[in-house]
């Protein structure tokens, strides 16, 4: 039942995002590598512990990984309540730069992960105020939601692409976004 989500963009020079989707919550609370997206946390360049892959992504100089992850799921009353968090993977993240410009096109594909995490608490919310008990539904609801993100993600670089000027309108956009959606955001662990 268990299934794998994963999209790697490595298409333009300055970011991407790879969003999973995993079954096991034990599995990724152990986990050091990781950093839960905090609304009063912003990456910084010593979170980016991953292995510059400078041979297969030719001009790239940062990669954010961030992951769209169940950590809890359980029944109340017959309706499925699923946790959904966002998370930075430090070892799979990696910059050959140490600029302030690339660092806030980082953060802002983290902040990507964090308004479509938003998206599918909404959207689970939304399924439980119907009455909808089909686990299969908020699978689907699910995947379609890490795809539009991962679309998102590669939009987002395609129009920023050393233009200063769409990079400030994105963070204006996902700032919006995040506000929009802020009855969806929850305390950080």
């Amino acid at each position: 039942m268990s299934k794998t989500i994963i999209l790697f963009l490595v298409v333009f020079p300055l970011a991407s995002v790879n969003c999973y989707l995993f079954r096991t919550p034990n599995e990724f609370q152990e986990d050091k590598n990781k950093i839960e997206w905090c609304v009063d946390y912003k990456l910084e360049w010593d979170d980016f512990k991953g292995v510059p892959d400078t041979i297969n992504t030719n001009l790239v100089v940062a990669i954010t990984a961030s992951k769209i992850k169940i950590t809890n799921n359980k029944l109340e009353n017959g309706l499925p309540k699923i946790e959904v968090r966002s998370f930075f993977i430090k070892e799979r993240s990696w910059t050959i730069v140490n600029d302030e410009y690339t660092l806030l096109h980082e953060q802002l594909h983290f902040d990507i992960c964090e308004v479509f995490t938003r998206k599918i608490r909404k959207s689970f919310d939304s399924l439980n105020v119907n009455g909808i008990k089909d686990i299969k539904v908020y699978q689907e609801m699910y995947n379609k939601l890490v795809d539009k993100s991962n679309d998102y993600d590669k939009l987002y670089d395609s129009e920023v692409y050393f233009n200063e000027e769409k990079q400030k309108q994105w963070s204006l956009k996902i700032t919006k976004e995040l506000e929009e959606l802020k009855a969806y955001e929850i305390e950080c662990n």
